[in-house]
């Protein structure tokens, strides 16, 4: 059966069995897609190479600077801009 003869024997249905077809057949892409998309996540999750922890900058900052209070260059730069 051809595409062409499916879609004729709908058209020649009544509404509601039309309405029950369309249910069905959003139901069927909706599982569909959920399916191929879990798939896809496992396949990804499988292959992702392991993530690395980020470095710990205020540790690096304090080893470097002590306990010295540094200056926001920001607000020292926005104070040295005429407005």
């Amino acid at each position: 059966m051809s595409v062409l003869e499916i879609e004729s024997a709908v058209r020649q249905l009544p509404p509601p069995e039309k309405w029950e077809i369309a249910r069905w057949l959003i139901d069927e892409l909706q599982e569909a897609s959920n399916s191929q998309t879990s798939a896809a996540d496992s396949v990804n999750s499988a292959h992702r190479p392991p993530q690395a922890p980020l470095p710990d900058y205020a540790a690096r900052r304090r080893r470097i600077f002590a306990d010295k209070v540094l200056p926001n260059m920001v607000l020292a730069a926005r104070r040295e801009e005429r407005w």
